[in-house]
């Protein structure tokens, strides 16, 4: 069985399968197991990744850590092996930390690229499945609908009105029709109709395929030998914090070289100045800013992805922190998608149906009376029309049942079940000839049937007035009847009023062809039609959608509701998730192409919902926001949504009932199709910029204040309070034992309350450079005041083993502090950040041990403490935690204040 075979398309269906060894049934799973490990999994091969010698190695690669190996090799130079280790012991320890980060991150996102990972529809054991693209194997009989991403090199057996984008294979720019005939050898590849390729994309119909060639064997695997993996990219924040670790970089060697210069004015030693300009620079670098905003961007994308929302581009995780406007899908996202018959209609009659879901438990009820098809004719053939008109199929699984297609058409099965209806029974009846898929464009399906006595019909299902206007008969009593102006009002009036009840319509009819017709055109059931009737159905709101909307608008967020649905519909529904507040209009489909664009920029402010919407409606919709300065959230789930799906800052595929080509174009997928999952990732969008915020914080405020300890005691002709080797002691332990616990920090309450974030703002903005003056200031005078005193009663050792102590407890003090912006720890509690309370007990331990053991006390020079002095220097550093405790105080009381 060669996968390297060069000539499908000149096999017959019969002679591929036979050399592929398969059946239309599809292998079974010990086959295809067999198979993957022969062949190896359907992907292009990727760069090779670095090794993590290497990944360590990079660690090294950064200007301040060349400072300070130069450092050490001075310190040896000029018999200070003790600073020199220390030096050494600090660059081996940061580059472990900052390995560990990194790999971490590159760990957590790819577990998401699995998550975005495309599917397969496959027939394995004559059952339908759905696998990961990875898994298919020469010989797997693959499904294809429109909207799907052709998985493999597959040679077609069925095509039904199939076309294929082949653009990115083949650069022709216009969809290829498809069919089954063998061709000759000679035919180029961008001819061969009945070989569809990995890759490209079905645009409309449908199709049967065998897998010929996976991977690498592939037409684009043969293009590219080894394709790269897909490059990493730095998202806005990280390329801010870039840029603010650049500035800070400038900074710091002007603070080192101003320590120096004032050192120098003092007599000092050049070789510890330069160890002091060095351990200046490294406290005022964040050198590990970067790794650690990677780990906090991947750290909230896994969250999400709990949380059902996978990100699929990294910027989108930022940009869902500002976004103003969700553009929103009504059936699956704001409903539960359990689209359920509720009425019908026929030209004489009208029906009630009971039941719930897909279980076909239930039955069609006239005036409270059950009904059964057979006494009740056009009931029969309105059922029949919806059932054989319909791709959808029901199947049960132990003792549920699951439906197989659009929720929509599988609702239509449903119903048919319950009137005494198996599809599978009439599609013996009446066998599927032909067929026009649904098209948005034209708003109707149509499928042409061969009847037992060789007449063929075609039966034609769509929304009510498309197909009103291409009939010009009904059908009452078994008989057709001339259908005039004013019964096709009274028709239309009949789905208004129904739609008005949060109905969604769909109407059916039928037309008689001779028996010789084998295919139908559009034009060939665009007129002359017999009407046969309506049903209406339910697809509930989902009640967690009405507490999202609720919440998006208190977070300062508008929700408009696209939908295909009718205007009355549309309305029902917005009102019961309460979106039609204070005078919010619905716009019909027809109302928004009579608009010009200015119009629509000028009134979108006041549009709630769109009804009757067509997918390049979104795109007229979002250039309009865009327009008026909004960051638009878009939902889509088709193939015409992709456009729409791109041009948003945030397109959201559906992950259940979206097509491959949608989630390609997303930006982020929703796994459940949930309306709430959105704001539940907007919140974590949020969360996550706070977050960076806060771990940018927290380094800036402890590193300033370090900073403004040692020019503040060079200035004033004190004793150094810290040496060289204990700056760096500080820094590792506190930045390594504080800044990952922070990046775990829960989502803080009330988040959702604030107004979006403007995706222009600067990391660093006045309130912020503001709280760190204040913090750094608490720092700069309890430190500089403990060690004065202690430079007035006891020995220079033990001072600076005061300074060496507080300052540690400042930053440990620090971490609680920066939690919030303005809620006081009490109220978020020790406890709901645990990773913060072991952060701040290991950097206390590693300061013990610092010194009170005779190891450490020859490296960092330090001498023991009483329980009392411990009890001092903490009391001392714990200024700074009252002080934003107050601050957080005043803040909140103001802010109850104003609310009043």
């Amino acid at each position: 069985m060669p996968q390297e075979a060069t000539s499908w398309h000149t096999l017959s269906v019969e002679q591929a399968m036979a050399e592929l060894n398969t059946n239309p049934d599809g292998l079974s799973d010990r086959d295809a197991k067999l198979r993957l490990q022969q062949f190896g999994p359907n992907a292009l091969k990727e760069e090779r990744k670095i090794p993590r010698s290497v990944v360590f190695l990079t660690q090294f690669r950064n200007p301040l850590i060349y400072i300070l190996l130069i450092a050490s090799i001075l310190s040896f130079i000029g018999e200070h092996p003790v600073d020199g280790s220390v030096i050494l012991a600090v660059v081996t320890l940061n580059a472990v930390i900052g390995f560990l980060q990194e790999h971490r991150a590159e760990k957590a996102l790819e577990a998401l690229k699995k998550l975005s990972a495309l599917h397969a529809t496959v027939a394995r054991s004559g059952e339908e499945i759905d696998i990961d693209t990875a898994e298919l194997v020469p010989g797997d009989i693959v499904v294809l609908d429109v909207g799907d991403k052709v998985p493999a090199d597959c040679r077609l057996f069925e095509a039904v009105n199939m076309q294929v984008d082949e653009s990115a294979l083949t650069g022709e720019s216009l969809p290829v029709s498809k069919g089954i005939e063998p061709m000759p050898i000679i035919t180029a590849l961008a001819d061969r109709s009945n070989m569809i390729y990995s890759g490209t994309t079905v645009t409309y119909g449908r199709g049967m395929a065998i897998v010929a060639a996976t991977g690498m064997s592939t037409e684009i695997g043969r293009i590219a030998s080894a394709v790269a993996a897909e490059p990493s990219q730095l998202t806005p924040v990280q390329r801010k914090l870039s840029s603010l670790a650049s500035y800070l970089g400038i900074i710091g060697l002007l603070v080192a070289i101003a320590i120096m210069i004032a050192g120098f004015a003092r007599h000092l030693p050049l070789l510890d100045l330069f160890f002091l300009g060095v351990a200046a620079a490294v406290s005022f670098i964040p050198e590990g800013l970067p790794a650690v905003i990677t780990v906090v961007l991947a750290i909230g994308v896994q969250r999400m992805a709990k949380n059902c929302a996978v990100i699929r581009k990294l910027p989108a995780v930022e940009t869902l922190g500002s976004a103003t406007v969700i553009c929103s899908d009504k059936t699956g996202t704001l409903t539960k998608n359990e689209m359920t018959v509720r009425a019908a209609y026929t030209g004489t009659e009208a029906f009630s149906v009971s039941g719930e879901g897909y279980a076909p438990e239930g039955a069609f009820f006239m005036h409270g009376m059950k009904v059964a098809a057979e006494s009740h004719t056009d009931l029969d053939a309105l059922m029949t029309a919806l059932v054989l008109c319909n791709d959808s199929r029901l199947h049960r699984e132990d003792s549920s049942w699951r439906i197989i297609g659009d929720p929509t058409e599988a609702a239509l099965v449903v119903a048919g079940e319950k009137l005494g209806f198996k599809k599978h029974d009439l599609s013996i009846v009446q066998p599927r000839v032909d067929e026009i898929p649904f098209d948005s464009q034209i708003r109707y399906m149509a499928t042409l049937h061969e009847l037992p006595d060789g007449r063929k019909v075609a039966y034609v299902k769509g929304a009510p007035e498309r197909v009103l206007g291409m009939c010009d008969r009904y059908l009452r009593d078994a008989r057709e009847a001339p259908l005039t102006a004013d019964i096709s009002e009274g028709f239309a009036a009949q789905n208004a009023s129904m739609a008005a009840d949060a109905l969604r319509m769909l109407a059916a009819a039928y037309k008689e062809f001779p028996s010789e017709t084998c295919e139908i055109e559009h034009h060939d059931v665009a007129s002359g039609l017999t009407f046969l009737g309506a049903v209406g159905m339910m697809d509930p709101p989902r009640e967690e959608a009405k507490l999202a909307i609720q919440a998006a608008h208190r977070a300062g967020i508008r929700v408009i509701m696209i939908t295909g649905d009718h205007a009355d519909t549309a309305r029902t529904v917005a009102e019961i998730l309460g979106l039609l507040e204070s005078g919010m209009r619905v716009v019909p489909g027809h109302t928004l192409d009579a608009m010009t664009d200015a119009q629509l920029i000028a009134s979108i402010g006041r549009i709630a919902v769109f009804a009757r919407a067509e997918p390049e409606h979104k795109l007229r919709i979002i250039r309009a926001l865009k327009t008026r300065g909004e960051i638009v959230a878009m939902t889509g789930d088709g193939v015409n949504d992709a456009p729409a799906l791109k041009l948003a800052d945030i397109g959201i595929a559906m992950g259940i009932t979206g097509t491959d080509v949608a989630k390609e174009a997303s930006h982020m997928i929703l796994l459940n199709d949930n309306f709430a999952t959105i704001v539940n990732a907007i919140e974590e969008g949020r969360n996550i910029f706070a977050t960076i915020r806060r771990v940018t914080l927290y380094l800036l405020a402890t590193n300033t204040g370090e900073v403004l300890i040692y020019l503040s005691t060079l200035l004033s002709g004190l004793p150094i309070p810290l040496l060289p080797v204990q700056i760096l002691w500080v820094n590792l332990v506190t930045d390594g034992f504080s800044t990952i616990p922070l990046a775990m920090e829960p989502r803080e309450a009330g988040i959702l309350l604030e107004p979006p974030r403007n995706p222009n703002a600067p990391i660093v903005d006045r309130s912020m450079l503001l709280r760190m003056l204040f913090i750094a200031g608490f720092m700069l005078a309890g430190t500089l005041g403990l060690y004065y005193w202690g430079l007035m009663h006891i020995p220079i050792e033990k001072a600076r083993t005061y300074a060496f102590v507080t300052i540690v407890f400042f930053q440990v003090f620090n971490v609680f502090n920066i939690r919030s912006s303005r809620c006081s720890i009490f109220s978020i509690g020790f406890l709901s950040n645990p990773y913060v309370l072991a952060g701040a007990a290991a950097s206390v331990i590693a300061q013990i041990l610092a010194v009170h053991t005779p190891f450490f006390q020859s490296i960092f020079r330090t001498v023991p403490l009483s329980p009392a002095e411990w009890i001092l220097c903490a009391g001392v550093a714990s200024t700074v935690f009252w002080a934003e405790e107050i601050r957080k105080r005043f803040i909140s009381n103001r802010r109850n204040e104003e609310s009043k």
